[in-house]
């Protein structure tokens, strides 16, 4: 992301010895406000009432199904379910794995001419930020699993794409995390210590 450098040039120095700099300067709030534009954080019209945004929600327990027919699995214990890792499976990674990949990447991409149709309606800068989506699954998944998470990633870009805000991939992959996590737990094979 490219804050300007009007803003970070401005941006008030901050001593901790200080207490009375100002941390809400108009200054601060423009390079806050050019931030969040750059990466789409806006909410959309009628989100919940478009036909696209149903249609993904309602493939999340589809994908659910065959993801867990490809993959033998085992499914997480209540105590899982609500920790707070599961929380940040479920909230904090797709928050910000959508901030990087939907809104910088996919924004970068749509500013330089990529947001044409390449294959079914899918622009390019979705196709090649499904991939490198797909590649960065690599380092906590198996093959088959990276592999399995390239269709929802073409979803969740193609509502960056139709909506031009970031909030509905956000949603749907938190959405789509939620539902892999709680119906299909985890693809690892059972420890013993997930028994006791």
């Amino acid at each position: 992301m490219r804050l300007t450098t009007h803003c970070l040039e401005r941006l008030p120095r901050i001593s901790f010895m200080e207490p009375s700099v100002a941390l809400g300067t108009t200054v601060t709030r423009a390079c806050f406000y050019q931030t969040l534009g750059r990466l789409k954080l806006c909410w959309p019209p009628k989100l919940f009432g478009d036909r696209a945004f149903l249609l993904c929600a309602g493939a999340g327990p589809l994908t659910w199904i065959i993801m867990a027919w490809a993959v033998t699995v085992h499914s997480m214990s209540f105590g899982q379910i609500w920790s707070l890792g599961f929380a940040s499976v479920v909230i904090w990674y797709p928050f910000w794995e959508e901030l990087l990949f939907r809104g910088l990447l996919q924004g970068e991409l749509i500013e330089r001419g990529w947001i044409r149709p390449w294959v079914c309606g899918l622009s390019g800068s979705n196709i090649l930020v499904s991939l490198l989506f797909t590649v960065s699954h690599l380092w906590s998944h198996t093959p088959i699993w990276a592999v399995l998470v390239f269709v929802p990633s073409l979803a969740f870009g193609y509502l960056r794409d139709r909506f031009g805000s970031t909030v509905p991939s956000i949603l749907m992959h938190m959405w789509y995390n939620g539902g892999y996590f709680f119906f299909i737990g985890s693809s690892q094979p059972s420890t013993l210590s997930d028994i006791q």
